[in-house]
């Protein structure tokens, strides 16, 4: 599971994506798909990697049964980027802009848009005719309201809105924004969807202001409203039958979704053994975050195919800045240093074939903000240098809090390999391990920790990365950081972003906000009975069908 930030205790993504699963990729050939005036790439412009479960044309009808490893914290894609959140979430709600399977940004509620000649002035046109779960139809007045929100409650929307100088309708389907300063960053962060700017009704929007959406407050234009939930136990979601979809085949989400599937149910199972087992008997179509030592089992299998997932997420240790010992950057350098990212890699994931040992602050996958300059300390394992950075910052041997949550195994095992080879340097080390809930509770407030381990699942823009913000648990506030995100979002030549991307890496290994270990490949299972399943930086069910054997 990935941590994300909200508003008031950010969650896990990952998976994140799977968040993203850590959020799965799939690839796709992008020498198929013509662009368009709309179309920009989001840091990534290869594709990413792709698992066809089955080509035939899905049937309708019938229950699509999901096996995820966590109950969600809430339900509202704006107010939570945790992977339970987004993986539900997105099916009822849709943004302005949207990734494809390539990772390239499609209008989706938009049509069009263009901007003015000094990069300031956007103007966004939106689809007429499309309809809300409650029967309304949304116009420029619903997103409008639906901005403003994101802008004071998600992280990346916070940070936009900052360079905001007004948004309003102009029309019943015309939408401005003006920027105080040019910002190109601007489209791509209206697309990231693991900080969404989904489009509510405007009432809804004003109502809940920065509180999560109430269950009746969960209205959206996706292909599937919402239906029920059972807290811990299970969340339904009902296909829209009066859902306005586009027509082309973009992938990712964006494009043409159709429901096929009646109901789709999320049953929320914490046990992998226990969704791997409901794989096998058909009680489940699909299931997250499989350990990794069953993908021989399910390359053999007659019910199921593995689900790859690439780009996934990189695991990483965060310090607390805040106050001592780790506002002291000799002592976070030193972590660098005493951490054989080989064997936490083995320890976490078994095998080298689902992770990998990359410094970026990118993944490979992203072609257009891969970046491998200023990243020459993260191959350095030097346990003496360790000592020697300990010893000049004056650590005594205090106690060090290194918390991590017992609810994921890729966090669980990483933190106990992380101990050890901080013993083995001479930290005093304490690890904490918690439930999911209450481990986000205790990360949360400042004091509480020392150190904590999470994941983080791809971005699409260097002002997405979460651990930037100052608010995010760790504390990170580094002037020259923002200054080269600042620098980052003002331009958009080439050259110039690329030396940006050496300078963001460089100054990273400077001041380690947190201490990044090894990129994970994931891996799910998708039942024999699913039809059309693609994977992506996570599940999607609309374009899937499953056979009437399994209704």
């Amino acid at each position: 599971m990935i941590l994300r930030q909200w508003r008031k205790g950010w969650l896990s993504a990952i998976s994140i994506i799977l968040v993203l699963g850590v959020m799965a990729g799939c690839s796709g050939n992008a020498g198929q798909e013509s662009a368009s005036q709309t179309t920009q790439p989001a840091g990534n412009s290869s594709g990413t990697k792709q698992t066809e479960v089955q080509d035939q044309q899905p049937k309708q009808g019938g229950t699509i049964k999901v096996a995820v490893d966590a109950d969600p914290p809430t339900l509202d894609w704006m107010s939570s980027p945790a992977s339970a959140t987004t993986v539900i979430a997105y099916h009822m709600f849709e943004q302005l802009f949207s990734l494809d399977k390539n990772l390239s940004v499609k209008p989706m509620l938009a049509k069009d848009y263009k901007v003015s000649s000094d990069q300031k002035t956007y103007e966004i046109e939106l689809r007429e005719g499309v309809k809300f779960h409650d029967g309304s139809t949304m116009n420029a007045e619903d997103v409008v309201a639906s901005l403003k929100r994101w802008g004071a409650l998600s992280g990346l929307g916070r940070h936009l809105f900052k360079k905001v100088e007004d948004v309003k309708a102009t029309g019943e389907y015309k939408v401005q924004i003006v920027l105080k300063e040019a910002y190109s960053p601007v489209i791509n962060n209206l697309a990231d969807p693991s900080q969404a700017m989904a489009v509510i009704p405007a009432e809804i929007a004003k109502a809940a202001d920065k509180l999560p959406l109430e269950n009746e407050q969960l209205i959206g234009t996706g292909p599937l409203k919402f239906d029920s939930w059972k807290r811990g136990q299970q969340i339904t979601l009902k296909r829209f039958d009066d859902y306005t979809p586009r027509e082309e085949d973009w992938g990712g989400l964006a494009g043409k979704k159709v429901a096929y599937a009646d109901m789709v149910q999320f049953d929320i199972v914490k046990d992998a053994q226990v969704r791997l087992d409901g794989m096998r008997t058909g009680q489940y179509d699909y299931a997250v975050r499989i350990p990794k030592d069953f993908y021989d089992q399910l390359k053999d299998s007659t019910e199921m195919k593995p689900v790859v997932t690439k780009p996934d997420s990189w695991i990483t240790v965060v310090p607390d800045k805040s106050e001592p010992p780790f506002n002291d950057v000799r002592l976070r350098q030193a972590i660098n240093y005493a951490i054989d990212r080989e064997t936490i890699g083995l320890a976490t994931y078994g095998s080298p074939e689902f992770f990998e040992r990359d410094g970026s602050i990118f993944f490979p996958d992203q072609k257009d903000l891969y970046s491998k300059e200023g990243t020459q300390p993260y191959e350095v394992f030097d346990p003496e240098k360790a000592k020697a950075l300990m010893k000049e910052a004056g650590y005594k041997g205090e106690t060090i809090r290194l918390v991590a949550t017992n609810s994921f195994d890729d966090h669980h095992n990483s933190a106990q390999v992380l101990m050890q080879e901080l013993k083995d340097v001479g930290f005093n080390v304490d690890l904490q391990l918690y439930e999911w809930a209450t481990f986000l509770n205790t990360v949360n407030t400042p004091g509480n920790f020392d150190l904590f381990v999470t994941g983080f699942p791809p971005v699409f823009d260097v002002t997405g990365l979460l651990w930037i913000d100052p608010s995010f648990p760790g504390w990170y506030d580094s002037p020259k950081m923002v200054a080269l995100v600042d620098q980052w979002s003002k331009t958009t030549d080439a050259a110039e972003q690329k030396r940006l991307l050496g300078d963001l890496n460089k100054t990273f290994y400077d001041e380690f906000p947190v201490v990044k270990f090894i990129n994970e490949i994931g891996l799910e299972a998708a039942g024999n009975k699913l039809q059309g399943f693609q994977s992506w930086l996570q599940p999607r069910f609309w374009n899937v069908g499953v056979s009437a054997s399994s209704y």
